[in-house]
C-alpha cells in the first residue's frame, strides 16, 4: 500500500540575522523587483543592512506618514510601469506573492531611508571650503564652467560620498553587535 504525502518546499537560506531569516527567494524577488541593485551578495548585503536599520528606526520610532504614503504608492506604480503590470503580475505568481507583500517591503526600503535622513543625513554639512576645495582638485572635469555654475552639482556630490562613508560607518558598528551568517 503507497502513502501518498504532500511535498513541503523548503526555501533555502541565504543569510540570517540574529536569528531572523533572509531566504534565498528574498534575495531574488528583491532582485526582480529592483528594490535592491546589483549582483547576488549586494543584494544580500542590502537586505541585511536594511534589517538592521529597520530594528534601529524601530527604537527611534520612525513611523510612515502621508507623504511617505504617497511615495510608496509612487514606488509601487512605477514598479509596474518598469516590468509592464503584466510581468509584476506573472512575477508575483511565479514567486508566490501577494501585491501586499510587495507594498510591505517597499514600506520596509522607505523606513530604512527614512531613518537614514534621521540618523544619518541629518548630520552632514558641506562647507563652502569643500566644495572650492574639490572645484580646484577637479578643474580639468568642469572645464571652463565657473564654480557658480557647478556649486550646487559639487555640493550634492560631496553630501552623497560623506552621507555614504558615515553610513557604512554606522552599518559596520551595527553588524559588529549582531550574529549574521551569510550561506551565499
Amino acid at each position: 500500500m503507497a502513502v501518498q504525502t504532500d511535498a513541503l518546499l523548503i526555501d533555502k537560506i541565504a543569510a540570517v540575522v540574529d536569528g531572523e531569516v533572509i531566504t534565498y527567494k528574498d534575495v531574488q524577488v528583491a532582485a526582480i523587483l529592483k528594490l535592491s541593485g546589483g549582483d547576488e551578495k549586494e543584494v544580500l548585503q542590502t537586505l541585511i543592512d536594511r534589517i538592521l536599520l529597520l530594528r534601529e528606526a524601530e527604537k527611534f520610532k520612525i513611523t510612515e506618514n502621508g507623504e511617505d504614503s504617497r511615495r510608496i504608492q509612487k514606488m509601487l506604480d512605477d514598479l509596474k510601469s518598469s516590468l509592464t503590470e503584466e510581468r509584476f503580475y506573472n512575477v508575483l505568481r511565479e514567486q508566490n506573492l501577494t501585491e501586499s507583500e510587495v507594498i510591505k517591503m517597499i514600506k520596509d526600503k522607505v523606513r530604512a531611508e527614512k531613518f537614514i535622513d534621521f540618523r544619518i543625513n541629518f548630520f552632514v554639512v558641506i562647507s563652502n571650503d569643500s566644495i572650492n576645495a574639490f572645484y580646484v582638485e577637479h578643474s580639468e572635469e568642469f572645464g571652463e564652467k565657473p564654480l557658480s555654475e557647478v556649486y550646487e552639482h559639487i555640493k550634492t556630490q560631496l553630501f552623497s560620498m560623506e552621507s555614504e562613508k558615515r553610513l557604512e560607518e554606522y552599518l559596520k558598528g551595527l553588524r559588529k553587535r549582531v550574529k549574521i551568517l551569510v550561506n551565499l
